[in-house]
């Protein structure tokens, strides 16, 4: 046996013995993936989905459309089943969370009607407010089971090389909806702690996966796959369950800022950033504000953070915003997406978001820039979509 297929056995028989040691007594059976697999064998088109933050996208790896987990698992499914097509709907953004997931899930994910979804956020939710992304989560799931044909879903909990990904949190929506869930930390850490595989081959700084990690990840997700294309379909899903927690994000959407009636203190600027508007909404003149109705429960901005920005006022119908969107530091050392997002606890209803750009600034920042790509609003009705 040659060394590949030895670690490969290895690492199926891993994962085989920590799903089997974590089946709770008590708990209703999962669903499975069989009618996923029914449409491979029967030659049919079907459509993965990939939602997630930094380690989705392939960050630290030598070349994301590749080496990545996710090109990985796509690969062996076209591999595996050469007679179908195999489309790859790649929705990651980097350095965000479920949060925002459950804002863009309807756009980026339910638009392409996929047959299988995989959710990994609970290494980048690691920083954020539990109730917040919890409340996100079951959002996120119940937009992908509402639609008429749902997909099935696979939550994926990645590694965190400080141990911090939040798996819990996401396993109690896991569980509460019957949805497989793959947990990468204990086998990860257990190749580690054997030896096979040092911390520093695995992890980039610490952060994100390089290559070999990437593709122990790759080898735990497709032994999972490999086990749930023996299984016998689940019945069809003929009723979503009552909410658990709250429907605050259960329905989200984006809106341009360059879209909105403004002052000429703003400018709009074209840009080519998949994850932003084609044209951001611009001011670096301090005292410059922009008022923007809404209709929902949660807001937030999704923006341009950089070397010269400044910190914006955000204010709700004239009252200083909850955190996170009280003040807003758009500082950064390189320009990248960023979001900050009031995760529900509005009135439902009308109200005024106001972005107001402060004098002051990170001391390292070489400037007062705001440059604004989307309103993000959650809790809207699917009427109001």
């Amino acid at each position: 046996m040659t060394n590949h297929r030895k670690t490969r056995t290895a690492l199926t028989a891993l994962l085989i013995t920590f799903l089997l040691s974590n089946l709770s007594t008590g708990q209703p059976a999962r669903r499975n993936l069989g009618a996923f697999f029914e449409k491979l064998r029967a030659g049919k088109p079907v459509t993965v989905a990939y939602l997630g933050g930094s380690i989705t996208a392939g960050a630290g790896s030598s070349d994301p459309a590749k080496t990545s987990y996710r090109a990985l698992v796509t690969q062996w499914l076209r591999n595996r089943y050469p007679q179908a097509q195999v489309n790859e709907i790649n929705a990651a953004v980097g350095g965000t969370g479920s949060v925002y997931g459950a804002i863009r899930v309807r756009r980026d994910i339910i638009a392409h009607k996929p047959d299988l979804v995989f959710i990994e956020f609970a290494a980048g939710d690691a920083g954020g407010p539990e109730d917040a992304v919890k409340k996100s989560l079951e959002g996120i799931i119940r937009q992908l089971l509402i639609v008429p044909q749902p997909p099935e879903i696979v939550l994926v909990y990645a590694a965190s090389e400080r141990r911090e990904a939040r798996f819990e949190w996401h396993e109690l929506i896991a569980q509460y909806y019957q949805t497989p869930a793959i947990n990468l930390q204990e086998p990860t850490w257990a190749l580690i702690e054997a030896g096979k595989i040092t911390r520093t081959a695995f992890w980039k700084d610490g952060a994100y996966p390089l290559d070999e990690g990437y593709k122990i990840y790759a080898n735990l997700i497709t032994a999972f796959l490999a086990e749930q294309e023996q299984l016998k379909a689940s019945p069809t899903l003929k009723m979503i369950p009552p909410l658990l927690l709250s429907d605050e994000m259960t329905y989200g959407e984006l809106k341009p800022f360059a879209e909105f009636q403004h002052s000429p203190e703003w400018r709009t600027e074209r840009i080519n950033d998949p994850a932003l508007p084609s044209a951001l909404l611009i001011s670096d003149k301090v005292g410059a504000q922009l008022e923007v109705p809404f209709d929902g429960t949660a807001v937030g901005i999704a923006y341009q953070a950089g070397p010269d920005c400044g910190v914006v006022e955000c204010l709700i119908d004239g009252k200083p915003a909850p955190a996170p969107l009280t003040k807003v530091d758009g500082y950064d050392t390189s320009h990248h997406i960023r979001t900050q997002i009031i995760a529900g606890g509005l009135a439902p209803g009308e109200h005024k978001l106001t972005l107001r750009l402060r004098g002051e600034k990170n001391l390292k920042s070489s400037g007062h820039h705001l440059r604004l790509g989307y309103l993000l609003v959650g809790g809207q009705r699917p009427e109001r979509l």
